[in-house]
């Protein structure tokens, strides 16, 4: 039987976002974001090896969260780092060792649904790495320093990627030492992946599976919840 791990990302600023209260901590009909999150890859895979990457100030709030929470509980919480990057790397070296499959997902997804996590996961497990992908539906164009529109891209070959990405640990774990050994810097696990010379799967990505940025993300966040007939408490901040 395969088994996995996961690390939800969590370390983001949220500047973008507004207010002093990390995103991942709001309640998005009565349910931390994060914790929305994480219960979907529990009722795809059943409890696994978590790791939480945080900011230095939400370690103790999400610690805390983690220990009254069924979704995380057991939840390792360990600060992120400078980047994405280092963040997933400090979070799959906290993960046990010996396991099959890594999964990484922005914990400000709270939409993710158990189907698109385990498409993604046996995707991974069978093909060696995975990635939720959607067509790119706007003419695409690059811009050239000034701003102008110089060259138009070919939609068809494009994809939009989302997380949860996932690879075989070795894979994965292969690609951040490549990536530390380089001296690059990748925006996602996919990039990572490629750059090491290892081939990524897309399966079909989900367009409600979209990453709280800005703030009118959760009224997004908040009708699609509202159209599954899962959003029935006031949403606020989780205390601390």
């Amino acid at each position: 039987m395969t088994s996995y791990g996961l690390v939800l990302t969590a370390a983001g600023s949220s500047r973008r976002f507004g207010g002093d209260t990390s995103k991942v901590l709001l309640l998005l009909g009565g349910v931390p974001v994060v914790a929305r999150a994480a219960a979907a890859f529990r009722a795809a895979l059943g409890t696994l090896p978590t790791v939480l990457t945080a900011r230095a100030d939400d370690l103790e709030a999400l610690r805390a969260l983690a220990r009254r929470d069924p979704a995380l509980a057991g939840a390792v919480v360990v600060e992120g780092g400078a980047t994405r990057q280092e963040s997933v790397a400090r979070g799959v070296a906290s993960l046990p060792p010996g396991l099959d499959v890594v999964l990484v997902h922005d914990a400000a997804r709270p939409l993710v649904t158990p189907d698109l996590v385990r498409r993604v996961a046996d995707a991974a497990a069978r093909d060696g790495a995975a990635a939720p992908a959607l067509p790119v539906r706007d003419s695409v164009h690059r811009a050239d320093p000034s701003g102008r529109l110089v060259e138009t891209l070919d939609r068809e070959a494009l994809r939009t990627v989302q997380t949860p990405q996932a690879a075989r640990a070795a894979l994965l774990r292969r690609a951040l030492d490549l990536a530390e050994q380089r001296g690059t810097v990748a925006t996602d696990e996919v990039a990572l992946l490629v750059a090491a010379g290892i081939p990524v799967t897309a399966v079909a990505g989900d367009p409600d599976n979209v990453k709280l940025t800005v703030p009118a993300d959760l009224t997004f966040a908040r009708n699609v919840l509202e159209a599954r007939r899962d959003l029935d408490a006031p949403d606020d901040v989780v205390p601390r």
